[in-house]
């Protein structure tokens, strides 16, 4: 059981790592011209994203493969709140605002810990999906842990009302994203 919270927090770390490598000291530069405090943060957002859409989510489903074994046995035996559970979803895209090409449709995978509230099929919504390493727990060997490189929501805060459009397309633009349409 130890091994494998040390497992989950590895997995975690890497992935933070990886997310801070990514912004290089020029984008750091660029959020300067971002006064505000929350323009900043979505800015920081928008830099690392590999896409930004606005579309209707078509469909979600559990994605056991990224969860660590016997998740559900611990939740039930140690009544702990255990690792986040994994989806897949996919969305429906109207526009886009950073991404290459014109996708009619992202699959993402997100991470929720048992018992939050989950995007409803049908949602419309903007989502800033990013490029991870996404680690297949449960295929996890004496020998390593597989992984897949895929688009994920990082949090909560990557799924965006629609009647923020505008603004997310102003920070964009200020901070000149090459993709931005």
């Amino acid at each position: 059981m130890a091994n494998l919270s040390r497992h989950v927090a590895i997995a975690g770390l890497a992935g933070l790592l990886a997310a801070c490598a990514a912004s290089s000291s020029e984008w750091q530069e660029r959020l300067t011209v971002l006064p505000a405090a929350g323009d900043r943060l979505i800015g920081e957002r928008l830099i690392d994203a590999q896409y930004v859409v606005a579309g209707r989510l078509e469909h979600v489903e559990r994605a056991d493969l990224y969860e660590p074994h016997g998740g559900w046995l611990m939740r039930m035996l140690f009544h702990d709140q255990g690792a986040p559970e994994a989806y897949e979803a996919k969305i429906q895209v109207d526009s886009v605002l950073k991404g290459g090409g014109a996708p009619k449709r992202l699959y993402v995978t997100f991470f929720a810990p048992r018992g939050n509230r989950l995007p409803t099929v049908g949602e419309d919504a903007i989502w800033i999906a990013h490029r991870r390493q996404l680690w297949r727990l449960a295929q996890s060997a004496q020998y390593g842990t597989p992984y897949d490189i895929g688009l994920a929501l990082d949090s909560d805060d990557d799924i965006r009302p629609v009647g923020e459009w505008p603004w997310l397309r102003a920070v964009a633009q200020k901070l000149q994203l090459s993709h931005v349409w």
